[in-house]
């Protein structure tokens, strides 16, 4: 697809709620975001890995276990799951593995990470996932996230300043976990999950 009409399929997803999950693909594309190359030789066994999540079933997960602590952090907050929809190019979306992934995962790593849903959470996880070395664009999230906290959070500084240390400081103690199917791993229990991928919240 030429930059023009990925443009026009962009503009179209942003129209149509049932295409939300599209949008990053588009732009990702569109603007070249790349993991470092030996971080896409790792996302191999998950460049076509998107299982759609049945969440009334994870909610019957028994308590403490990661399935369900993930249904209750997307409902809590008013969330759903990154679907991305069959009109995009299954080619598009293995060639933008790295922010597909990220973004199927994004809410799984606020579970992992014990960060919340408030602007000083946000910046925990993108301080952890940056941390983790993927890419430069999510080290620059990272500190954007930070920058504009006066903005977002003008009155919780310090518990931003406080989420960014912990969370830089878990990522670069974690195994990296872009390249994992976290998906096959929501019916175990969320402490010993934690305690296998080196996450100490």
């Amino acid at each position: 697809m030429s930059r023009m009409a990925i443009y026009r399929e962009l503009r179209r997803a942003l129209k149509d709620p049932a295409r939300a999950g599209d949008i990053p693909v588009y732009k990702s594309e569109l603007s070249r975001t790349r993991a470092r190359p030996e971080i896409e030789a790792l996302l191999d066994d998950v460049r076509d890995y998107r299982p759609r999540l049945d969440l009334d079933a994870l909610a019957t997960l028994p308590e403490g276990t990661f399935g369900r602590a993930y249904v209750r952090f997307i409902r809590d907050n008013g969330l759903h799951p990154l679907v991305i929809s069959d009109q995009v190019d299954p080619a598009l979306v293995a060639r933008n593995a790295f922010v597909v992934r990220y973004g199927i995962i994004h809410d799984m790593v606020h579970v992992l990470t014990g960060f919340d849903a408030s602007w000083p959470g946000e910046i925990g996880v993108w301080a952890f996932v940056a941390a983790q070395g993927y890419s430069r664009v999510f080290t620059l999230s990272a500190i954007l996230a930070l920058l504009i906290a006066p903005l977002r959070a003008p009155t919780r500084l310090g518990a931003s300043w406080r989420s960014f240390r912990r969370g830089w400081a878990m990522g670069r103690e974690a195994r990296r976990v872009l390249p994992l199917r976290l998906e096959e791993r929501l019916g175990d229990d969320l402490a010993a999950t934690r305690a296998e991928l080196g996450i100490v919240v």
